[in-house]
């Protein structure tokens, strides 16, 4: 049974994560950890034990979620490894860092858990994607309840799964926003203000996401929206002309391959 609960780093997907967690079913025994004392707020914003160091706190985890930038993250672990007991869980998030990378800076045979998901979470809208060589069967379905209070969950058989959807999943929400801004911006230059740009912006995308929601058929949609020889039509010729679904498709696989190398410049 999960009670005690170390994360360490205090970032943004941290925050959403424990933001999900704190509204779960259960109440859990949470330790917050990062090297950074201004982190401390975060702690405090929930009521939550803060360290800015590694002590044998630790060792009382049921599970540790690793949230540390992929570069700090073998100082982590041999500063933690100490303090790790045989029993628990380590949940890493970090991008790119392999299952071995993590199993072969630690001393004891623990179970290690590779997990993606993205900032959705704290509203409960977050798939937790995971894969392990270690995970026994007991241990996953402990996990499988565990992340079902506030996520839905599906483990995979390959590693190169999560560095795929670290790239299309993870990112996933900056594409969104990303585009968001583009047709925001849009709004600004054809002359409305701030206010009603983006809330005409944001209600054109929760609406365009409904539609999609609706009908499966992607392309049904368009051609209902894109009348021939009409406006609609001449925006798509333009983006088409401009490959812009190229460029886009481009730039997740350069993610993708970031995510395979990630501590290489």
């Amino acid at each position: 049974m999960i009670k005690n609960i170390s994360i360490i780093g205090a970032g943004s997907l941290a925050s959403s994560i424990l933001s999900a967690i704190m509204r779960a079913e259960r109440s859990y025994n949470i330790n917050l950890i990062d090297i950074d004392k201004k982190k401390k707020s975060l702690a405090r914003k929930y009521n939550l034990s803060f360290s800015s160091n590694y002590s044998s706190n630790i060792s009382k985890s049921d599970l540790i979620f690793l949230l540390v930038k992929p570069k700090e993250y073998k100082i982590m672990l041999k500063e933690i490894n100490q303090f790790l007991s045989k029993n628990v869980i380590l949940l890493s998030f970090m991008a790119g860092i392999t299952h071995d990378d993590i199993k072969n800076n630690i001393n004891k045979n623990i179970t290690v858990v590779r997990c993606m998901a993205n900032l959705t979470i704290k509203n409960f809208n977050s798939y937790v994607f995971y894969f392990s060589k270690s995970l026994n069967t007991k241990n996953n379905m402990m996990l499988k309840g565990f992340f079902s209070q506030f996520s839905k969950s599906k483990r995979y058989k390959t590693e190169n799964d999560i560095d795929k959807l670290t790239a299309l999943y993870g990112s996933g929400p900056a594409y969104y926003v990303f585009f968001n801004k583009i047709i925001r911006e849009s709004f600004i230059k054809m002359g409305y203000s701030d206010r009603d740009s983006r809330e005409y912006t944001n209600d054109l995308l929760e609406g365009s996401v409904t539609l999609i929601k609706e009908n499966n058929d992607l392309d049904a949609i368009i051609d209902s929206i894109a009348s021939k020889k009409g406006t609609t039509e001449a925006a798509l010729l333009e983006f088409k002309k401009k490959k812009i679904n190229q460029i886009f498709s481009k730039g997740i696989v350069y993610a993708y391959k970031k995510s395979k190398n990630i501590l290489k410049k």
